[in-house]
C-alpha cells in the first residue's frame, strides 16, 4: 500500500498542477439575407369582349373602356401593386373568335385601342394608351415612387374590330388574356 501511494502521490500532484490545453479556434463566417418580395398583384378579368348584335358583312368597333351602349372591350382589374416597381402585362389575343369551324377575325392593330389607368382609390393618376397586338402584345409600367399613396389599382382594356364574313349565325367567342406580373 505504500508502494502504491508513492506511486499514485507524485502522479496526482503533476494532474493537479497540469496546464489548462488552449484550442484552436478560426472563426466561421455565414451570411443572413431575406429576399422580401412585394405583395402578390392580385386581379383578374372583369369585362368581357363583346361586339354585340352583327349582320353578314357589318363591321363591328369596339373601342377600349368601360361597357356601354351595348358593346364592351375586354377589362382587367388588378390591385395591390406597388410603386416604384415596374409591372410587366402581356396579351394572347386571338385572331378570330369561333363557333365550331367557323371562324370570325379579330384585328387587335390599332395604335388606340388600349388603355391603363394607375389609380390611388381617387380615380386615374397615371394613364397610357397603346396597340395590344404591338410590343409582342407585351407592355411594362414603372409607378414612380414620388406618386403620393403606396398601393394601387391598374384597370386595363382592350378593344378590337371586326368585319362578319358570309358564315351562319351564332355566338362565336375565344378566350382573350391578360398576365400581370412584377417585373423586378
Amino acid at each position: 500500500m505504500k508502494r502504491l501511494c508513492r506511486t499514485l502521490l507524485p502522479l496526482l500532484a503533476l494532474a493537479a498542477f497540469e496546464m489548462p490545453a488552449h484550442a484552436q479556434s478560426a472563426p466561421g463566417v455565414v451570411t443572413a439575407s431575406a429576399n422580401l418580395q412585394p405583395p402578390p398583384v392580385i386581379g383578374g378579368g372583369v369585362q368581357n369582349l363583346d361586339f354585340g348584335n352583327l349582320l353578314p358583312g357589318a363591321m363591328g368597333d369596339v373601342p377600349p373602356g368601360p361597357a356601354g351602349g351595348g358593346t364592351s372591350s375586354a377589362g382587367w382589374q388588378f390591385s395591390s401593386v406597388r410603386k416604384g416597381r415596374t409591372i410587366i402585362w402581356s396579351f394572347t389575343l386571338p385572331a378570330v373568335l369561333t363557333r365550331g369551324a367557323d371562324a370570325l377575325p379579330v384585328n387587335w392593330n390599332n395604335a388606340g385601342y388600349g388603355t391603363a389607368c394607375v389609380s390611388n382609390g381617387a380615380g386615374c393618376i397615371v394613364s397610357y394608351t397603346f396597340n395590344p397586338a404591338a410590343n409582342g402584345a407585351t407592355w411594362t409600367v414603372t409607378i414612380p415612387n414620388n406618386t403620393p399613396g403606396n398601393s394601387y389599382d391598374v384597370m386595363v382594356y382592350a378593344g378590337a374590330r371586326t368585319t362578319v364574313p358570309s358564315i351562319p349565325p351564332g355566338i362565336y367567342s375565344a378566350q382573350v388574356v391578360l398576365t400581370m406580373s412584377y417585373l423586378n
